[in-house]
């Protein structure tokens, strides 16, 4: 999963600009009543890698890293109150935690109110890091010791985790029966052989566990070629688990998969829409996916026929099949993908993503329906186009939505910044 800038050069020097044939763009009205408003961050001067998530109380929760006085970096996090932040806690903190701005540290509720935490760590061989899990059951306050989610830590880099919540089912914990689970990306099978090369020995796999008491159980394969350094993304169907993911077939075709956790088990991989991108190298721009009810949505970066494109496609019946892909991205921008996603209800999603402008970039949020009904961007900040600005990431409470992301400005330290607003 070592990240490289392949692709971003490809999105980066691009003269094509999206298509304006989208015949309703702008047919509906503006997704917010006022706009974004800034909620001072919590975070550090030099902070960045934010993520966020939301309790089954409608509590965001955001988590960041931070550089540490000495050397290393903080892992901490905080809890959202009306417009401001907690006190922040630490969860983790020294010198090996891997800060990296694709592959990003994470938190996530469980129904019970168990947090659980992820983070990567260097190992001693060039390149090579794994995955830590915490969990806590007192809001923060304490945490079990680290637990591994899978061997080869020393050697192979293991990361891109998305955490989810499964219907308790099945026979057991060592085969997976339910309750707090992870994903992820497993480079046990490529270990020194080269994640780009066409036919390598091994592929980069993506995997998955539960974590019972601290501990996790049993790791099962969930699909055993899959791109290399994209994001992982998972939701909670009305019967199940969804996860969306880059896929990678023998000739290189890199297109947006899902599979279902469901009764126990996962199932083969469905291909969201066949763009047919070949491309031998990563574009680290991975999918996001979420669910409300029976109802999903999958929302995806693409450069198929050289042509970046940003493309969103629903699904009425859990993952199982997905309708047209509604292309967002217009006019003479260019999109970088990047893409965070909320879904307020079963046919209406709230995307984020980055767009290339004469200037640089900014982040804008558009609110986009079944019937292939667009609103005009909100504009969210103006942002990076390099790969130091990261992913900013929302989170859904209510009828607000909240955005977190990595400022990069010349001449100053990074930061997290947020916002948040009301939801028309």
């Amino acid at each position: 999963m070592q990240i490289r800038p392949l692709t971003l050069a490809l999105c980066a020097t691009t003269a094509l600009a999206a298509s304006a044939g989208q015949a309703k763009q702008n047919a509906i009205p503006a997704p917010l009543a006022r706009g974004f408003s800034a909620i001072p961050s919590p975070a550090a001067e030099g902070a960045g890698e934010p993520n966020l998530t939301t309790d089954a109380k409608g509590r965001v929760w955001l988590s960041w890293l931070e550089p540490r006085p000495g050397g290393g970096q903080r892992f901490r996090l905080s809890s959202l109150s009306g417009n401001a932040w907690s006190q922040p806690v630490t969860i983790t903190e020294g010198a090996s935690l891997l800060a990296n701005w694709a592959d990003f540290p994470s938190v996530f509720v469980t129904s019970d109110g168990t947090i659980a935490a992820h983070w990567l760590e260097r190992a001693a061989a060039r390149g090579a890091y794994g995955i830590r899990v915490v969990t806590s059951k007192d809001g923060g306050r304490s945490w079990t010791k680290a637990t591994i989610p899978h061997p080869g830590s020393e050697t192979g880099e293991h990361g891109f985790v998305s955490f989810f919540e499964a219907p308790v089912g099945g026979p057991g914990f060592e085969a997976p029966g339910g309750g707090l689970g992870l994903v992820w990306l497993d480079g046990r099978d490529v270990a020194g052989a080269g994640h780009a090369a066409p036919g390598h020995a091994g592929g980069m796999a993506l995997r998955s566990t539960f974590i019972k008491n601290g501990a996790a159980g049993a790791d099962l394969l969930v699909d055993a070629r899959v791109c290399d350094c994209c994001q992982t993304s998972a939701a909670r169907s009305g019967a199940g688990v969804l996860v969306a993911y880059r896929d990678r077939s023998e000739k290189e075709i890199r297109d947006t998969s899902i599979v279902r956790f469901s009764g126990g088990k996962w199932s083969e991989p469905v291909t969201v829409h066949a763009d047919q991108w070949e491309i031998n190298g990563c574009p680290v721009n991975g999918p996001v996916v979420a669910a409300a009810g029976t109802a999903a949505a999958v929302a995806w970066f693409t450069g198929a026929g050289n042509t970046p494109k940003t493309l969103v496609a629903f699904s009425g019946d859990e993952g199982r099949s997905f309708g047209t892909p509604i292309r967002i991205d217009v006019d003479a921008k260019v999109t970088l993908g990047r893409l965070a996603m909320v879904m307020p209800s079963a046919d209406r999603v709230l995307v984020s993503s980055l767009e290339r402008t004469d200037s640089g970039a900014h982040l804008v949020l558009r609110d986009v329906r079944r019937d292939g009904r667009i609103s005009a961007p909100v504009e969210i900040s103006a942002a990076t186009p390099e790969r130091t600005g990261g992913f900013a990431r929302l989170a859904a409470s209510g009828t607000k939505v909240v955005v977190a992301w990595t400022d990069v400005r010349p001449g100053v330290p990074a930061a997290v910044r947020t916002a948040i607003a009301e939801v028309r």
